[in-house]
């Protein structure tokens, strides 16, 4: 038979870090002088690959150096935020868990630190796979999901793949793979952004059953 394997994607959508991520911006701005933005615009606006994003708020690098700087000083700084699961995170894992899923995790966020805090917040032994960045630049997943689903579909096995994430480029790493994908609307973006490209769930376990029905239709 074949088995549905949930990808799931990790900051906004298992993870609640997007109070975290905004304070850490908002800091990064003050220090240049900048007006601080709002949650609301936040929602509405934030996007992967940050770089464009950054340069729209007043956080601008003019070559790799000064980027490689900003990405050092933004994780630096997030890393004293206050950050816990999303809310029905466990619950959605073991629905998952439950009705027979496999599970991976796929972020942009780099190997060691993701695999920490996967190990600290006690979700780890859910996943097959963890796969992280090389880096902390908050670029583009597509070719790392593109490599990571070859991986996992070398094992033989007759599986399904479904991915679930928060973000517009979640979808669009699905579409690049030719995957299906839900959306949650508990992270970085407004649910109208979410809403406009793909199925999209209000919770974590609403995702997963919205997921089974794609996989199973």
């Amino acid at each position: 038979m074949r088995s549905v394997h949930i990808i799931w994607d990790w900051n906004g959508t298992l993870l609640d870090d997007t109070e975290a991520a905004l304070a850490t911006l908002n800091f990064m701005i003050a220090e240049r002088g900048g007006t601080p933005i709002s949650m609301p615009f936040y929602l509405d606006n934030f996007a992967f690959p940050v770089r464009p994003f950054y340069d729209r708020i007043g956080i601008i690098a003019h070559d790799e150096d000064e980027w490689n700087e900003i990405a050092r000083e933004y994780h630096d700084v997030y890393s004293r935020q206050a950050v816990a699961l999303n809310r029905g995170a466990f619950a959605a894992l073991e629905h998952a868990k439950s009705a027979g899923c496999r599970q991976s995790l796929l972020s942009a966020l780099r190997q060691d630190l993701l695999d920490e805090q996967a190990r600290g917040y006690g979700v780890a032994g859910y996943f097959e796979r963890i796969c992280g960045s090389d880096n902390l630049h908050g670029a583009s997943k597509v070719e790392r999901a593109r490599r990571f689903i070859a991986e996992l579909r070398s094992s033989g096995a007759d599986q399904s793949f479904v991915l679930i994430g928060d973000a517009l480029h979640d979808k669009e790493v699905a579409d690049a793979l030719g995957l299906p994908c839900v959306l949650c609307a508990q992270g970085s973006h407004a649910g109208w952004r979410l809403r406009e490209v793909a199925p999209t769930a209000e919770t974590l376990e609403e995702s997963v059953e919205m997921a089974l029905q794609i996989t199973v239709a």
